[in-house]
């Protein structure tokens, strides 16, 4: 019976059961908030110094991915889609972003504010794919 209640935990996670209501999208005020306290403590353990094991990067990247999980956990609207583009964003925006300015700033600052160009790509994605409708209409051709 165990077994069951595990399996049925983890299915659940990946594909909801029939009938069951969509949670409505992260608000955009929830998405401002959540954008603006990772951009603020990422700077502030890099202004601290705090680069040798956790640094800014990593906790700005921690907390938007957080985010995902939370929206995949809810089961919102195109959580899968939206989860990929978010992961994918934040790794290729802040890769970009720290080539292009790794020879004019300190190393830990640039990771940081490429952390947060990544950060505002991957919560733009998911903020855009989530408000999508549920079946796009077709038209005729």
């Amino acid at each position: 019976m165990a077994k069951y209640t595990v399996a049925q935990h983890i299915t659940r996670f990946f594909w909801l059961p029939r009938g069951t209501e969509r949670h409505q999208p992260t608000s955009y005020a929830r998405l401002t908030g959540i954008w603006l306290t990772s951009i603020v403590v990422g700077t502030a353990v890099t202004a601290a110094g705090g680069d040798e094991e956790w640094g800014g990067a990593d906790i700005m990247t921690v907390i938007v991915v957080l985010n995902v999980i939370d929206d995949i956990i809810t089961g919102v609207r195109h959580r899968w889609p939206a989860a990929l583009a978010a992961v994918a964003l934040l790794y290729g925006g802040s890769r970009l972003a720290e080539a292009l300015l790794s020879d004019s700033l300190d190393p830990a600052w640039t990771r940081t504010i490429a952390a947060a160009v990544g950060v505002t790509l991957a919560l733009a994605a998911t903020a855009t794919i989530t408000r999508l409708p549920q079946r796009l209409a077709m038209t005729a051709w």
